[in-house]
C-alpha cells in the first residue's frame, strides 16, 4: 500500500459513495487507476465493504451506552461444568440489534460494548439481554444521553 493507495481510502472514509471519476479527478489520476487500485484493496482484505451512518436520535434512541463485561470460565448448567470462552459471549454480543460495536480486552474487564438506548427502559431491558448471555459474569454499565457522533470511519473493523 502506497500514498496513491491511503488518498484513495481518505476520500471514500470521507465519503463511501464518492465516485472512483470524482476520486480520480481530486487526486489527478485516470478514473481506470483508481478503478485497478480499490479492486486490489478489496482483494487485499484492506477495503471490506462500505456503510451508512445513521443519525440514531432520528430512529428513536435517545442515549448511548457502554457496556463492560466480565466473562466466567465455565457455567454451570445443573451438575455439568461447561468452559466458556469471551469469543462465545462476544459472538452473541454483535448480533443484539442495540449494539453498536463489541470487542475484546485486556484490563479490568474481558469485553467491552457500545450501543444505544431508546430510553431508561430499553437500557435495562439491553442489559438484561447481556446478562442472560451463558459465560457473562458481571456487567457495568455506563450511558450519556447526549448523542456523541459514532462513526465507522473511526473504527478499524
Amino acid at each position: 500500500m502506497d500514498e496513491r493507495d491511503m488518498s484513495i481510502i481518505n476520500k471514500l472514509t470521507q465519503d463511501a459513495r464518492m465516485s472512483f471519476r470524482r476520486i480520480a479527478k481530486e487526486l489527478g489520476i485516470s478514473p481506470d487507476t483508481v478503478i485497478n487500485r480499490y479492486a486490489s484493496l478489496q482483494e487485499e482484505g484492506v477495503i471490506r465493504g462500505s456503510t451508512i451512518v445513521i443519525n440514531p436520535k432520528e430512529i428513536g434512541y435517545q442515549a448511548m451506552a457502554v457496556f463492560t463485561i466480565d466473562t466466567s470460565p465455565v457455567r454451570i448448567l445443573g451438575n455439568e461444568s461447561i468452559p466458556t470462552d469471551s469469543s462465545l459471549v462476544l459472538e452473541k454480543l454483535i448480533r443484539m440489534p442495540s449494539i453498536l460495536v463489541a470487542t475484546k480486552t485486556v484490563g479490568d474487564h474481558d469485553v467491552l460494548a457500545i450501543g444505544v438506548a431508546k430510553d431508561f427502559e430499553h437500557l435495562v431491558k439491553v442489559g438484561d439481554d447481556i446478562t442472560r448471555i451463558p459465560g457473562v459474569r458481571d456487567l457495568q454499565v455506563s450511558f450519556w444521553v447526549e448523542m456523541t457522533e459514532v462513526c465507522p470511519k473511526y473504527f478499524m473493523v
